[in-house]
């Protein structure tokens, strides 16, 4: 059995020819991976946003950029939203966004605006995990039809504070 195993080994990892014409590992030379720890339940979200962006006949790509871009600038400085927190030990499912330099960098200066803003307000830590759950929230609710929204029924775990 071993033996067996070793010549698996052997003719899967060195094989004679090429088998890269089976797998197209290129990526968009404009974009940058951004890695971002968010609630599990978040996943199925963004599960939804990529047969979403086919449906919509757009790549993941430039989908996840306009969807950032989108709500970072309805976002703005309004951060009065109130984020069901988890505990560390629960909390983060990493997921990979592909953003072009400009919405990268703008995400980054945003969230740290975002960020200092929200310490002051509510004396809580905002995480780029939830400011990035609150960007996908946003985008959700502006974009997608309520027909849609309704069949699916997320828990996003977010509420708008309004003033009373």
């Amino acid at each position: 059995m071993i033996l067996l195993a070793k010549n698996v080994n052997k003719t899967v990892n060195k094989s004679r020819e090429s088998n890269s014409g089976m797998v197209n590992r290129r990526r968009e030379k404009d974009y940058i991976r951004k890695v971002i720890r968010i609630n599990p339940g978040y996943i199925v979200i963004c599960d939804f946003l990529d047969f979403y962006a086919g449906y919509k006949g757009k790549s993941k790509f430039e989908f996840y950029n306009n969807l950032f871009n989108y709500s970072l600038g309805k976002l703005s400085s309004d951060i009065g939203y109130k984020f069901r927190k988890f505990p560390p030990s629960n909390y983060g499912i990493t997921r990979s966004f592909f953003l072009n330099k400009k919405t990268y960098d703008l995400l980054h200066s945003t969230y740290k605006k975002s960020q200092g803003l929200y310490k002051t307000l509510f004396d809580d830590y905002l995480s780029l995990g939830n400011f990035t759950e609150l960007i996908l929230y946003i985008y959700i609710n502006d974009n997608i039809e309520k027909k849609i929204l309704d069949i699916f029924k997320f828990d996003f775990g977010i509420k708008k504070i309004t003033e009373e």
